[in-house]
């Protein structure tokens, strides 16, 4: 069976990324954000950018590689192709063993170490937080279980990401079946006004966490990110080389008041990045500690 000939056109007609340019364009990427993209993943980013290509009217990735780097608008281009590279994948009370550990252990730790000096503000960061799933949790979690605790605790709450669509949904605050589908009911009752298929955050949970763009390889960026006393950053150094996990993770050591603790994910490991954290282990999980 025949192919149509405007669709053997199209095909024909697009824009190819070769060899030389995909380093070029590689490289500059992880120059910018430590993400990585090795030769076999060259059909990747092709096929992401090829779209933004379409609706630039770019022919050839060589003229897109010359309007990130030397254009008027390469910051807004930048920030563009940074939400077509990045991967998102999140939902609420995602990392039950870290979210156990937060709650029952470590943050009723960390606000008695503080109370002794009389400071009464819990403050935590969500590194990569995609879509606010995770720093939503983090606000449930307070409101549910630490509030009533401590009635005086005051909590700020922050996400991060690099990716500015993901946060601008998290601003939203409205979430799907997939999102949710670990929440439990007690919650989704709660803290949630369920309209269709759509599951609404109650303002009492969105003004707990603010967000903000963030990269996190942004070296003057990540020196305004200071004074935490809990970093959640899941899944996010496994896209990065070695020599950016120690900048990020040198940089998350500074950003942690001593006595607080780093989450990383499950698949990733401090092992030949760091040795300034004492790593703590929990039942079916670790922790990073900053002594």
């Amino acid at each position: 069976m025949f192919e149509p000939i405007q669709d053997r056109i199209r095909v024909e007609s697009a824009p190819k990324l070769s060899d030389e340019t995909f380093i070029v364009l590689r490289d500059f990427i992880y120059s910018k954000t430590g993400i990585y993209f090795p030769v076999k993943k060259k059909y990747l980013l092709e096929g992401r950018l090829l779209k933004r290509l379409q609706v630039l009217k770019i022919g050839h990735f060589e003229d897109y590689v010359h309007l990130l780097k030397y254009s008027q608008q390469k910051e807004n281009e930048f920030e563009y192709l940074c939400n077509m590279i990045t991967i998102n994948e999140t939902f609420f009370f995602r990392n039950e063993a870290q979210i156990e550990a937060f709650q029952q252990k470590f943050a009723d730790e960390v606000i008695k170490a503080k109370k002794a000096f009389n400071n009464r503000t819990l403050r935590i960061w969500s590194a990569a937080c995609s879509s606010g799933e995770e720093p939503y949790t983090i606000a449930i979690l307070y409101l549910e279980f630490l509030k009533p605790k401590y009635p005086d605790l005051n909590i700020e709450i922050i996400g991060t990401d690099i990716n500015t669509a993901v946060l601008d949904m998290a601003c939203k605050a409205e979430y799907n079946q997939y999102s949710i589908r670990s929440t439990p009911k007690l919650f989704l009752e709660k803290y949630f006004e369920q309209s269709g298929g759509v599951y609404k955050l109650k303002q009492e949970v969105k003004d707990l966490v603010r967000f903000e763009q963030v990269n996190l390889m942004d070296r003057e960026k990540m020196r305004h990110m200071i004074h935490f006393d809990f970093i959640f950053c899941a899944n996010v150094l496994i896209y990065f080389d070695e020599k950016a996990k120690i900048q990020v993770v040198g940089d998350l050591f500074n950003s942690l008041n001593r006595g607080g603790y780093l989450f990383i994910g499950f698949s990733e490991m401090l092992h030949r990045i760091s040795t300034a954290f004492k790593l703590v282990s929990i039942p079916k999980t670790t922790a990073y500690k900053k002594e």
